[in-house]
């Protein structure tokens, strides 16, 4: 199935309708059938119709949320050795050289590193080995000790019952930077 078939629900104000594929649903707005200020929902949210778009079409609203054309410079803070996206904070994998554990946003995000042995029966079972998790849908961080360091264990739903992890060893020193990040935005830590 292409995406220009898939079927989702459309929220207009407070009435529901669909669900309508997305072929349809651009044509209406382009239309004007279809307000521009229409959701659809993707299964986790309710996201704006207009992103659907062309970003032509639709460039005072991509200018709108990027003011600062940061899709458009170079950035310069990412390096070779450092993390792979421009995070607020970041710590390096003591286990697994170009693994980071980053706060990106309002993310926790466990990226790089490459694919280890390890990593075969995650993906198998299909579980994630790196990505990001947003911070209000963490269900718990666990900080356990290891002969090296800290082992970082960050959980969360996936669907509706299953539960995924992403794991990252740091440091003592950067899981104490880790642990203080966390705890002010009021993610539940376990301590083993």
């Amino acid at each position: 199935m292409t995406v220009e078939n898939e079927k989702f629900p459309v929220k207009v104000n407070d009435e529901i309708y669909g669900p309508i594929s997305v072929q349809r649903i651009i044509s209406d707005v382009k239309n004007g059938e279809l307000t521009v200020e229409a959701r659809f929902w993707d299964g986790e949210d309710w996201i704006p119709v207009s992103l659907l778009l062309d970003e032509n079409k639709r460039k005072d609203e991509v200018n709108l949320w990027n003011d600062d054309n940061w899709a458009n410079e170079t950035i310069e803070r990412i390096s070779e050795n450092g993390p792979s996206l421009p995070a607020s904070s970041a710590w390096e994998d003591i286990e697994r050289k170009g693994r980071w554990l980053m706060i990106y946003g309002d993310h926790l995000v466990v990226e790089g590193g490459g694919i280890y042995k390890e990593d075969l029966g995650l993906i198998m079972e299909g579980e994630p080995r790196s990505g990001g998790i947003p911070i209000k849908k963490l269900l718990n961080v666990t900080f356990r000790e290891t002969n090296k360091g800290m082992m970082i264990i960050a959980s969360s739903f996936h669907k509706m019952y299953e539960v995924y992890s992403l794991k990252c060893q740091v440091s003592k020193k950067d899981s104490e930077e880790i642990l203080k990040e966390l705890k002010d935005v009021e993610v539940r830590i376990i301590n083993n």
